[in-house]
Order: structure tokens, then C-alpha cells, then sequence
């Protein structure tokens, strides 16, 4: 008799375990797919926020770009040059005072000679 109750007990016991290990993989499968549904809605919800501010940038971008064509380059008028005064360089002899004199020549030359020595020295100390 303790026989067959010892082996109806252990079948009992072994089914009932495996009930048991069944109902939690069960429940660990409802959690990651709960933890995966969570992710992905995550992901959706930034990628609308990335989207919405992306457009929002988008229609910055474009007023600004129509406020500098109306308010800018529109009302701009475009009028020819006409030179009423002569530009003379530094080392110019014949440079009056009724003109403009700018730095050119060997002065312009030794100005663009320094600043890219000076560019280079801060580019590699």
C-alpha cells in the first residue's frame, strides 16, 4: 500500500510540477512580450518626437529663409558702380587725397604672409 500511494504521490508530484514550470515560462514569455510592446512604443513615440521636430526645424528654416527674401533681398536695390572716386594702393605715387587708398601690393601680400603663418603656428603648436 506505501508503495502505491509513494508512486501515485510522485506522479502526482512530478505532473504538478511540471504544471508549475510551465505556468512560469508562461508568465516570463507574457512579461517579455509586455517588456517588447513597451520598447516598441517607446521607440514609435521618439521617433514622432524626432519627426515632429525635425518639421518644426523644417518651418523655422523655411520663414527664416522667406523672412530674408522679402524683408533682405527684395527691398535690395541693385544699382550700378560708378567709380566717382579713384582707389589707389599704399605704394602708390600718384595717390591723391581725392580717392580711396587701400592696402594692396606688397603690404596686402605681407599681411596675407603673416596671418597664414600665425593660421599654421596655432594649428600646430
Amino acid at each position: 500500500m506505501d508503495e502505491m500511494v509513494n508512486d501515485t504521490m510522485t506522479s502526482i508530484s512530478m505532473v504538478h510540477k511540471q504544471s508549475i514550470v510551465r505556468e512560469l515560462n508562461k508568465r516570463q514569455e507574457k512579461k517579455k512580450e509586455q517588456l517588447r510592446k513597451k520598447r516598441e512604443e517607446e521607440d514609435e513615440k521618439r521617433k514622432r518626437k524626432e519627426k515632429r521636430a525635425a518639421l518644426r526645424e523644417k518651418k523655422r528654416l523655411n520663414d527664416l529663409k522667406e523672412n530674408i527674401q522679402t524683408n533682405i533681398l527684395n527691398p535690395a536695390v541693385q544699382e550700378e558702380f560708378s567709380a566717382k572716386m579713384k582707389v589707389y594702393d599704399v605704394r602708390d605715387p600718384t595717390g591723391t587725397d581725392d580717392g580711396i587708398i587701400i592696402i594692396g601690393g606688397f603690404v596686402g601680400e605681407l599681411i596675407i604672409t603673416f596671418t597664414c603663418l600665425l593660421d599654421y603656428i596655432l594649428a600646430s603648436p
